[in-house]
């Protein structure tokens, strides 16, 4: 029993400290402690980060501390790929919601739907959502 405690508190430390925010993760609890080192200081950052709930408006709101968890490269990857299968829709009828919102998150102009919606079958033609999302942006 004490091997597999070892071992899940191990696996805990190691994935965690090569997070892209430190092994406390962002939320309140790094921005207070971020000039602390050590694994003390660590493991109060996370517990705070985690008990208080912050961690997860952090990373919705892209605030304290998580603001790259929102950047335009990561957040419109991700839209095409939970996204897909819509976004294909709407590309092909040239409007709707999801062609709309993923506009928005690239900040760009509602007038560029022409050239997706002639350039579809280019833009479809694998279904990478990095790549997809590459070949949007190269027409807009």
């Amino acid at each position: 029993m004490k091997k597999i405690i070892l071992g899940a508190a191990l696996l805990a430390l190691t994935s965690t400290s090569f997070a892209a925010h430190g092994p406390a993760g962002c939320g309140l609890g790094a921005l207070i402690f971020k000039d602390s080192e050590g694994l003390v200081m660590n493991i109060l950052a996370a517990t705070f980060n985690g008990s208080s709930g912050n961690q997860t408006f952090g990373m919705s709101t892209g605030t304290l501390g998580c603001e790259d968890a929102k950047t335009a490269k990561v957040a419109s990857v991700s839209f095409v790929e939970g996204n897909m299968v819509s976004l294909s829709n709407d590309v092909a009828k040239g409007q709707g919601e999801t062609l709309d919102a993923y506009l928005s998150i690239v900040k760009a102009e509602l007038s560029s739907t022409v050239s997706l919606q002639a350039n579809y079958s280019t833009i479809f033609s694998t279904s990478n959502a990095a790549e997809i999302d590459a070949k949007i942006k190269a027409l807009l």
